[in-house]
């Protein structure tokens, strides 16, 4: 028969023994039929400058990319494809997309391998979290530790802006006109010739 110890309060409903707490603030286990899907974020990682300064678009940006690595198990980092529509469809505001990645990747967080559209093919970005290992097998790189909080104060006051006038610059040039669309008014000799 087993003996009653009253210092023990796990088995009491005031006291909960640490197995209790594991079992419920656990991971998925063996249990899991693979619906839910987890990925861990260090405390290191969510207290760093890079993560702390983030706009709210590029945080939202930035779990949006977390939620497509774990849709695909996890081993696909290095191969993520996001969709604009899928960006925005998450809360990140549309105009602001390419602001909130061009911030995630100057901190550090992802890795941006920029696509290109071109003859009907289009070849979409693909993006790589830092903080996790590739699908390569390659360790993390955490690019997000060499941010300061000095980088992103620069970042909020000139980087952003350099950072949206290169990408207005990017895409096809302006062609120029064979001729001139507006025609020149005649100077006063002219129109005394054709008189």
């Amino acid at each position: 028969m087993v003996e009653f110890n009253p210092r023990d309060k796990s088995r009491t409903s005031a006291g909960k023994t640490r197995a209790m707490v594991r079992k419920h603030t656990a991971p998925p286990g063996r249990s899991d039929d693979g619906s839910l899907r987890w990925q861990w974020l260090t405390i290191q990682l969510l207290e760093s400058p890079s993560f702390t300064t983030l706009s709210a678009n590029a945080c939202r940006a930035f779990f949006r990319i977390v939620i497509e690595h774990t849709a695909h198990a996890a081993l696909e980092n290095g191969k993520l494809v996001v969709t604009h529509p899928q960006f925005v469809s998450y809360g990140v505001t549309g105009e602001y997309v390419a602001d909130a990645l061009d911030e995630l990747d100057y901190k550090g967080l992802i890795k941006i391998h920029r696509g290109r559209a071109g003859s009907g093919v289009a070849h979409p970005n693909r993006f790589t979290l830092t903080f996790v290992g590739d699908h390569e097998g390659a360790p993390a790189t955490d690019d997000w530790k060499r941010c300061t909080v000095e980088n992103c104060r620069k970042w909020s006051e000139t980087d952003r802006k350099l950072a949206a006038d290169k990408r207005g610059r990017v895409g096809r040039k302006k062609k120029t006109p064979l001729r001139n669309p507006e025609i020149p008014p005649l100077r006063d000799s002219e129109i005394r010739r054709a008189s």
